[in-house]
């Protein structure tokens, strides 16, 4: 009875060891993308054009900083959908990007809707 007791235990001490590891001060904590600047422009051709800056306010880097611009015409209805993404964004670091709307109705966009969101393979279990 005491050698299973002594294992619960040295198993409770093993798991509380792992789960303060993963959410203690030395754990990391995700990258955060913020939209911290935008401007919807037309190219020469009329078609809409989004310029964005997108910084990563978390405290890691995001291997994978990806917007998403969403285009739409007076109804609200999808025009276009456009992604763009860049490796490695360290915290504080800002990307600045263009992203066109491609395709027929592109000149009838009357607003848009940006969604930036950042990923990492060390999200644990």
């Amino acid at each position: 009875m005491k050698i299973k007791l002594s294992a619960l235990a040295a198993c409770v001490v093993a798991l509380l060891v792992f789960v303060l590891s993963c959410t203690g001060p030395g754990a990391s904590t995700p990258a955060e993308m913020t939209i911290v600047k935008q401007e919807l422009t037309k190219n020469p051709s009329g078609a809409a054009v989004v310029k964005v800056t997108v910084k990563n306010t978390g405290r890691a880097v995001a291997e994978l900083a990806e917007v998403t611009v969403t285009f739409y015409d007076a109804g609200k209805g999808v025009i276009d959908s456009v992604r763009d993404s860049v490796f490695n964004l360290n915290p504080n670091e800002t990307w600045d990007f263009q992203i066109a709307c491609k395709g027929e109705r592109c000149s009838e966009v009357k607003s848009y809707e940006i969604k930036a969101t950042a990923g990492s393979s060390k999200r644990g279990l």
